[in-house]
């Protein structure tokens, strides 16, 4: 290590104050293991480099440097040091030349080393002229009410390392040591007094408590996060500045191929995070109530384990030596063995015990898993009721989460007045809604939306949500032993259980898509409301011309002989995407002996009697494109005939016009009354088409 000559920094500054300059040596590499040394932890302001420290005599502006607070702090450790008969002193501001990538890797490498080695820390606190003994919020606003000392990343290994600490106030007046202050630095830093008085090896630590002391501090860097944290550790690894939060991710997994302490998968035990991702956390923030995490050894976790769970299954029981908790870092994952819970109604979803517990209790702890593929990823949120069927499974836990981007679903719910229904609620209320978008993000990946028309059982809800990189949609009208859709929140609760399950699903349906297709795939699904006459019909899937996923909600007459649950079924977006609901322009990659037919996303459409016109008009003339909002149920829709066989739609103002042919007239059962002659789709998008005698 490079470290300060403090008789020789000193003799040239009285030269320099003499005006007799002359070329002095102040730094030289020494062996940090054979060296009485003392190190200075401070908080970095307007500093001195090393090109400055070694050229000070030589350069033009020395007189402001000189005047700078980071040379009068080098100055006055160097005062210090000689005062405690100590001829060496390190400092990072200068005794590291930041210009070589590779030095900075190596001290920073090192530096709790060189900390731990030193014989006196002098810890100068810039902001204080006491060592406070309370939270005093106005003084330390930005630092959590404490000196901004303690808020810093780097701070906490210089406060551990070092067997002596003296604490400097700003005018650098003693103003006490780590030994008489240990349990007012605990309270501070939540750093346990023995550790403070005995270093790391005085108890056995897990990855998650040492980490817990890092979450609440801040780093100018956002790398400096996780490399403030290697020596603490016990890791090495380069730097690599510019990878942003990545840094943390190497981190874990240089901690994981060192260790098998399985307390590092144990952050935000409370569950905070609510979002589905990998099982290494994003930043030390996560490790926050992880401050009384310890480790369990092979015998301790298997003798546990019953009482976890209730279950004296013996397929639980591991081998008792420490090899039997290891796990090692593949290009497929984080391979485990685990003792794994399946939770009730969700397959993909389990609790899984972990080798680590609470201070003061003798219970495993456990997180939830969710399956995509062939990994698991974390997941918060469960409420659903784990069954009482533990077992033992090898896993591939995923370090990698899936790219995170909002997503945007495009609701198209214009026909559900027809019978009645409106939104009544949206949650969480938070998420970004309007009238036809849910915009899911990182921090809000489900939303609900619930329906009503006022009457006994007329309610269902619409999931959204976004899980593992896969969009998902879900009913919930009628489902046995589940929260009523009524009960929004309930709902929404529920869906936190079932996302990873959902998410697989439409997976699945994807991956059922016919290879050779060159249209968009989409799925539709009919779900019936539960003791009522009407059924809720969904088509979602992608357009040609966007990456968002156009969600169809329709409610139909249904006379309840569905099964349930329907599951998702193929069908294909056919046309522009620019017609109004479900119905689709006649194509002609479906042709059955020559005939046309009506088309709704693909399927052959079905058609009974209309019971009202809900006030849309019927026109002869192709040249008319627009009716009295008022007196339409979808605006300005106007219905018309063009030829004995085909019927057209003109939507307001547009030139556009919709044609759809039918198999023959013959095919549709169509009832005259009056005039006119009512004709309803099965899936009731465009609910009402008519053509005159």
């Amino acid at each position: 290590m490079r470290l300060i000559d403090v008789d020789a920094f000193l003799d040239r500054e009285l030269r320099i104050r003499d005006e007799t300059l002359s070329s002095v040596e102040v730094l030289k590499e020494l062996d940090d293991a054979s060296t009485d040394y003392a190190i200075l932890s401070h908080r970095w302001g307007d500093e001195v480099s090393y090109e400055e420290v070694i050229q000070l005599t030589k350069m033009d502006n020395r007189d402001e440097i000189r005047r700078r607070s980071g040379y009068l702090k080098i100055m006055k450790s160097c005062e210090q040091a000689k005062s405690d008969g100590l001829n060496w002193l390190w400092a990072d501001t200068c005794c590291i030349d930041k210009r070589s990538s590779s030095e900075l890797s190596e001290a920073i490498n090192s530096m709790f080393r060189w900390y731990e080695n030193s014989k006196r820390c002098y810890a100068y606190l810039h902001d204080t002229s006491v060592f406070p003994t309370t939270r005093d919020c106005a003084s330390f606003r930005g630092s959590n009410g404490w000196p901004e000392w303690f808020s810093r990343g780097w701070t906490l290994q210089e406060l551990i390392a070092p067997k002596d600490i003296q604490f400097f106030n700003r005018d650098w007046k003693l103003i006490g040591d780590k030994g008489s202050l240990a349990s007012k630095l605990q309270e501070i830093t939540r750093v346990p007094v023995s550790v403070l008085k005995s270093g790391l090896s005085s108890q056995r630590l897990s990855v998650a408590q040492i980490v817990s002391w890092a979450a609440d501090r801040r780093t100018t860097r956002i790398e400096d996060r996780a490399y403030s944290l290697m020596g603490l550790l016990d890791v090495n690894m380069p730097m690599l500045y510019g990878e942003g939060k990545k840094a943390f991710q190497r981190l874990q997994l240089e901690v994981i191929r060192m260790s098998n302490d399985q307390s590092i998968f144990a952050w935000d035990p409370e569950g905070k995070n609510r979002q589905t991702t990998s099982v290494l956390a994003d930043d030390p923030s996560l490790f926050r109530d992880c401050h009384d995490i310890v480790k369990m050894v092979p015998m301790e976790f298997n003798e546990e384990l019953p009482s976890l769970w209730k279950s004296d299954e013996e397929f639980l029981t591991m081998p008792e030596d420490q090899g039997s908790l290891a796990f090692t870092v593949t290009n497929a994952g984080i391979q485990i063995w685990l003792p794994l819970l399946p939770y009730w109604g969700c397959p993909s979803l389990f609790q899984a015990a972990l080798a680590c517990r609470r201070e003061g209790s003798r219970v495993p702890m456990t997180i939830d898993l969710a399956s995509s593929k062939s990994r698991h990823y974390r997941y918060f949120g469960a409420t659903a009721r784990p069954k009482p069927s533990p077992e033992l499974g090898q896993l591939y836990l995923a370090y990698r989460a899936e790219p995170r981007h909002d997503f945007i679903f495009k609701v198209d719910d214009r026909t559900i007045p027809y019978y009645g229904f409106s939104r009544r609620d949206v949650l969480p209320k938070e998420v970004v809604s309007t009238e036809d978008t849910i915009t899911l993000s990182r921090a809000c990946p489900l939303a609900v939306i619930l329906y009503a028309n006022g009457k006994p059982n007329g309610y269902f809800a619409v999931a959204f949500g976004h899980c593992f990189g896969q969009d998902w949609v879900h009913v919930i009208a009628d489902e046995q032993g589940s929260s009523p859709p009524s009960d929004a929140i309930g709902v929404y609760d529920r869906m936190w259980n079932a996302g990873a399950e959902y998410a697989r699903r439409m997976g699945e349906a994807r991956l059922g898509t016919h290879s050779g297709s060159q249209r968009e795939p989409h799925r539709i699904k009919h779900s019936h409301l539960k003791e009522s006459i009407f059924g809720v019909e969904v088509v979602c899937g992608k357009s040609e011309k966007s990456d968002h996923c156009k969600v169809t909600i329709d409610v139909v007459k249904c006379p309840g002989c569905c099964q349930q649950p329907l599951e998702w079924e193929l069908t294909y977006r056919i046309g522009d995407g620019d017609t109004p609901g479900l119905m689709l322009p006649l194509t002609y990659w479906l042709i059955n002996l020559g005939h046309h037919r009506l088309l709704v996303d693909g399927v052959a459409a079905k058609f009974v009697l209309s019971e009202t016109l809900q006030g849309t008009q019927v026109c002869r003339n192709p040249s008319i494109r627009s009716v009295d909002p008022e007196r339409s149920s979808w605006g300005t829709t106007v219905i018309f005939s063009s030829t004995p066989t085909d019927l057209c739609i003109a939507e307001g103002t547009s030139s556009k016009i919709f044609t759809y042919s039918s198999l023959n007239l013959d095919c549709i059962r169509m009832i005259q009354t009056s005039s006119l002659w009512y004709i309803e789709s099965a899936v009731n998008l465009e609910r009402v088409l008519m053509t005159r005698m």
